[in-house]
């Protein structure tokens, strides 16, 4: 059943009321060859998708899904600043750190070919890396270094500074780009060239993904759809907020510098699919293969079931297995869920970056609907926007701050100065609101035996009616650290540090533990790689911060 039709929006079928509209073109499908009930789940994911990118304000959306062995895409959004190009569907996609799968094949491949093995230590390969010594915490194994399990930090410079570790080799798990650049460093020493050559080589055309980058250049800037960032990044991310062109950056790191266009990583979704069924053509040996998604470990002893193994996310949804990973750019955000055993796979990106945005929603409810398709059962609600968490009715009451008072009433809704708006909840107690006294930090709950007694704010605390909750006294040594802080590099950005009570926040929700006179590290999770330091004091108050090795400058307004 050959489909080309454009999905209204009226189709959505949960959690549009009230989203907010960007755009004026609505998803096209393009599905040949669909069966009729493919075409209805198609045509349900279609508008969930056109339901996301308006409800979060987004340019442009790209998808592909297939199932059994085809591909069907799914366009909306416009390709080009003054937004009057709809989508061609040979659009370049930035997938981020879904790239990394890509680098632990190209590791695979060598292994197979006897240039390297998964148990070898970096330094092996890469004399020049400044790690601490193995007898201060084990190696740097490749495999603990694609499974992020070697303690190091997010994205301090993978060369040039000595690194650290926040705990030893296999002792915990801390999510690692540094790792992922510098295994991309090896590989370059030992092939002799570039990573995006080897990827390029090793991985893409074996898949024939013929028209897929292993790195971010300017000379293709044309292929990609215009892409945008918060006009506010200082400011908490809040949906259909308001957006501004985003700079480019020209990317060549292992850790996710792929591009691609959606009949390529159509391709590649039937490659992790096959793999999923124990067949490794025509990349690798159906031993390699099974090797490729053997002993993932856990992310978090809280949740088990979510593990990681070089470059894949192990996940369930509905008691399924399934493989995932997301990616997240300068300027895109990206998806995708495989279901090996029902033969489906998907892949969504968007054109917006700096959002802390995924579409990952969008690709699980697509094998949601597909496999409801398949046997012959309803097609499925997909995952409201903007729901209410379960625990609101935890935070109705009236909180004041010794000077002001401040409502929360069922539904989520805060009023303040006699305004009511909406609160957008982000998950564990967090919210955002675009309410002008509290836009420019989000409220966090404060909880007491479960019980929320307050809702913390910047540097104030609202404290609930009839509790006892007083901040602890902030010291001018402490206040003096906090402030805006900022680099002119892209992928680093800004950050606000809040002082409140004896304690930093960065963001004025990520909670810091002091360990130095001026050094501080995450207070969640307790053996966290990163670390804070300021520096350069006049007068008391630093005017540059060092986050895990990357230098911000005090730039406050």
């Amino acid at each position: 059943m050959p489909i080309a039709k454009t999905i209204d929006r009226r189709l959505f079928l949960a959690g549009a009321a009230g989203a907010s509209l960007a755009g004026a073109a609505n998803a096209t499908l393009i599905a040949p060859g669909a069966s009729a009930a493919e075409a209805r789940a198609l045509e349900a994911v279609a508008a969930y998708l056109e339901a996301h990118r308006r409800h979060y304000g987004l340019p442009a959306m790209g998808m592909v899904v297939v199932a059994g062995g085809r591909p069907f895409t799914i366009l909306s959004g416009t390709r080009d600043y003054r937004e009057t190009q709809p989508l061609s569907g040979d659009e370049l996609w930035q997938i981020g750190s879904i790239s990394k799968s890509f680098l632990a094949l190209a590791c695979l491949s060598l292994q197979a070919e006897g240039k390297l093995t998964l148990d070898d230590e970096l330094r092996q390969h890469l004399p020049e890396a400044l790690l601490p010594g193995v007898s201060s915490g084990g190696p740097f194994t490749i495999r603990g270094l694609l499974d992020h399990t070697t303690g190091l930090p997010d994205f301090a410079p993978a060369l040039g500074e000595k690194l650290w570790r926040g705990f030893n080799a296999g002792k915990g798990w801390s999510y690692s780009n540094t790792g992922y650049d510098l295994v991309g460093q090896a590989l370059s020493r030992i092939e002799g060239k570039p990573v995006k050559q080897i990827i390029e080589e090793r991985v893409c055309k074996p898949l024939g993904m013929t028209d897929t980058r292993g790195a971010i250049q300017w000379r293709d800037r044309s292929r990609y759809p215009a892409s945008y960032s918060p006009l506010r990044p200082d400011r908490p991310v809040l949906p259909g907020m308001a957006l501004a062109p985003a700079p480019w950056v020209d990317a060549n790191l292992a850790a996710g510098s792929v591009a691609a266009p959606l009949a390529d990583m159509a391709k590649y979704l039937n490659f992790l699919i096959a793999v999923g069924q124990g067949k490794g053509a025509p990349l690798l040996t159906d031993v390699q293969a099974r090797l490729w998604l053997e002993n993932p470990v856990v992310q978090n002893p809280a949740s088990p079931a979510e593990t990681y193994g070089l470059g894949l996310m192990h996940r369930t949804d509905e008691g399924r297995p399934l493989l995932h990973h997301t990616g997240g750019m300068v300027c895109f955000s990206s998806s995708f869920h495989v279901d090996a055993a029902a033969g489906l796979g998907a892949f969504a990106s968007c054109a917006v970056g700096g959002m802390n945005y995924r579409p990952r929603l969008i690709t699980l409810y697509a094998l949601r609907a597909l496999r409801a398709a398949a046997a012959g059962a309803a097609i499925p609600a997909p995952p409201a926007l903007g729901a209410l968490p379960g625990d609101a009715g935890d935070y109705v009451g009236s909180y004041s701050d010794g000077q002001t008072q401040l409502d929360i009433l069922p539904g989520l809704v805060v009023v303040l100065d006699g305004a009511r708006v909406p609160l957008q909840a982000e998950g564990g107690g967090l919210f955002v609101t675009a309410h002008p006294g509290l836009v420019e930090w989000p409220l966090v709950a404060v909880r007491r035996e479960k019980a929320v007694i307050a809702l913390d704010h910047g540097g104030r605390r609202f404290v609930r009616s009839g509790v006892n909750a007083p901040l602890p006294a902030t010291t001018p040594e402490i206040a003096a650290l906090a402030g805006h802080y900022q680099s002119d590099d892209p992928w680093i950005g800004g950050v606000a540090i809040v002082a409140r009570g004896d304690q930093l926040f960065l963001g004025g929700a990520g909670a810091m533990r002091r360990t130095g006179k001026l050094e501080w590290v995450p207070a969640d999770p307790p053996n966290s790689p990163e670390r804070l330091r300021f520096d350069a004091l006049v007068n008391g108050v630093p005017q540059v911060m060092i986050w895990s090795g990357r230098r911000l400058e005090r730039r406050d307004v």
